[in-house]
């Protein structure tokens, strides 16, 4: 990342550094603001500890409303989380948004920039997306990412976050009793280098999540524009329904209630296996 190593920190995947900084922040009452829906641990576990959370909701096209946001600021917040693109929606805002409403919010209080599905969009497009310039001008954000998605290294636990010394040493203090094996940091290491891989990673996953976006705009289902390995539609029948009859076909799923509604988040897999959910899917909601 061009840093200097005492901006970084190593964790058992970036969700354990997401609940160190939700502890760290979180503490005393401490409030953090966020869109939602959006990736949960951290509010979740720092909830634990007796902090508020502050929710916004997403925009028309399941974005996060970044004016609304800024408008929620005030003495209390403590933490700010942003993640683009968005778990569970898929969706990208433009840096164009995204670094000045950051850079504006972190001389107030601390921006949390979750990158953990940075990497499945093209490289020239992540080099615009990123909070890392931010970090290295020394200013209030922490920017965190992930070796489970794109990498391919879920079941080895190791995540990370950069950020300024002092940010480093106040979440770090909070880091649970969860090592990190060697072998998870040499795997590491050599994904870091092994563009082609990557490269595979997000050519078969744009392929597999095209099927779905096809089958989708075929049956009428209205959804985010997904710049990640996983969609997010309406449910067009009861979810626990969806659910229930998607497991007696092996098939899992997760069903979100945002707004009233029922939503569902479908990973992406191979493009076969895309093929089997889809006609699955269509069966289950005949």
């Amino acid at each position: 990342e061009g840093v200097d190593a005492d901006h970084v920190h190593l964790g058992a995947g970036s969700g354990a550094i997401l609940c160190e900084a939700g502890v760290a922040f979180g503490l005393n009452n401490g409030e953090i603001l966020s869109g939602f829906p959006t990736f949960t641990e951290m509010m979740d576990y720092a909830k634990v500890f007796n902090a508020k959370w502050d929710k916004v909701n997403l925009n028309d096209k399941l974005e996060f409303d970044y004016e609304a946001m800024a408008s929620r600021v005030n003495s209390k917040t403590k933490l700010v989380f942003v993640c683009n693109p968005n778990n569970p929606t898929g969706t990208l805002v433009d840096p164009s948004i995204v670094s000045p409403f950051c850079q504006d919010i972190s001389k107030k209080t601390l921006v949390y920039s979750d990158e953990a599905y940075l990497e499945f969009l093209d490289p020239e497009v992540q080099k615009k997306v990123t909070n890392i310039d931010l970090v290295k001008k020394g200013m209030n954000v922490v920017v965190s990412r992930t070796f489970s998605k794109v990498y391919g290294l879920a079941g080895l636990r190791i995540g990370y976050i950069v950020a300024k010394p002092d940010l480093i040493k106040k979440i770090s203090q909070y880091q649970m009793g969860i090592p990190i094996s060697q072998h998870a940091i040499a795997a590491a290491k050599a994904v870091l280098s092994d563009t082609d891989f990557m490269d595979l990673s997000r050519t078969k996953n744009t392929e597999a999540r095209g099927h779905l976006e096809g089958y989708l705009k075929k049956k009428g289902f209205s959804h985010g524009k997904s710049h990640t390995n996983f969609m997010f539609f309406p449910a067009p029948i009861d979810g626990k329904t969806i659910l229930s009859k998607m497991q007696q076909k092996n098939i899992l799923m997760r069903i979100w209630d945002y707004q009233g509604k029922e939503w569902c988040r479908v990973s992406i897999g191979t493009l076969d296996e895309m093929k089997q959910f889809t006609q699955a899917f269509d069966e289950v909601i005949s």
